[in-house]
């Protein structure tokens, strides 16, 4: 398996608006595959679906890490979700049990939010230039805002403080780990273990489309990045991640 080394490269800032947006300005300057800009506050920090990204000032890893993976055609470009969030919980599973990840991009802990992944991708034409990982953990906060949805943190569940340095090396190590599997195309490998730590993969439960309600058993997440159901009746749908949603309370 071919070996790449990622976050050789650390850049650490004490505020920034987004570690994303920051990041892509760099890439512009040609810095090198694998550099990360982390930073202790983001001003505007930013989730999936236009959400923003809440955290106290250096409790949490928020990061973003560039990748530049030409050889993978736009078609596959979900695959560096997938060893995106599979890194997170290689990481995850070594201080805490019962990891998954909630499609497309969250990773939880039961039924807790721990960790948010926002990708942004650019191509040339059919294929992938470069992705702008961003990572947000919540690591050392116990306190969170009201209105945010089932969030948790490494410190909440183990009653333990972490070392963010260490952590982030940890990630970057495990990231590489499965970076390296995608360069060296083992895209079942990959699909396979990123169906096997799905949230609610196991039963049927209720979902929301075009809002309509209807019960489902997750089926696979195709490369592309559409989830697959299998409903009651055998039938099988597609969705992209806007066209479709859990409902939480549906069993």
């Amino acid at each position: 398996m071919q070996r790449v080394v990622l976050g050789k490269d650390i850049i650490w800032l004490d505020e920034v608006d987004s570690t994303n947006v920051h990041l892509a300005a760099l890439a512009m300057q040609k810095v090198e595959e694998g550099t990360v800009v982390v930073a202790k506050f983001q001003t505007e920090g930013r989730g999936q679906r236009g959400n923003t990204w809440d955290s106290e000032v250096a409790k949490n890893l928020t990061f973003s890490i560039l990748l530049r993976p030409t050889f993978l055609p736009v078609k596959k470009q979900f695959l560096v979700s997938k060893v995106v969030a599979l890194a997170i919980c290689d990481t995850l599973d070594c201080f805490v049990s019962g990891i998954s990840i909630k499609w497309p991009n969250d990773i939880y802990v039961g039924n807790a939010k721990i960790a948010g992944i926002l990708i942004e991708n650019s191509f040339s034409s059919h294929i992938m230039d470069t992705s702008i990982v961003g990572i947000g953990l919540n690591v050392n906060q116990t306190d969170f805002a009201d209105d945010i949805p089932n969030p948790t943190s490494l410190c909440l569940l183990t009653g333990k403080e972490y070392d963010l340095n260490a952590l982030l090396e940890k990630l970057c190590h495990t990231l590489s780990n499965r970076y390296s599997q995608l360069i060296s195309e083992n895209f079942d490998t990959i699909s396979k273990d990123y169906f096997g730590k799905l949230y609610r993969k196991d039963k049927y439960y209720t979902y929301m489309a075009n809002g309509i309600t209807f019960r489902a058993i997750i089926f696979g997440v195709r490369d592309s990045g559409e989830l697959l159901l299998k409903t009651e009746s055998g039938d099988i749908k597609s969705f992209f991640f806007k066209e479709i949603s859990f409902v939480h309370n549906g069993h």
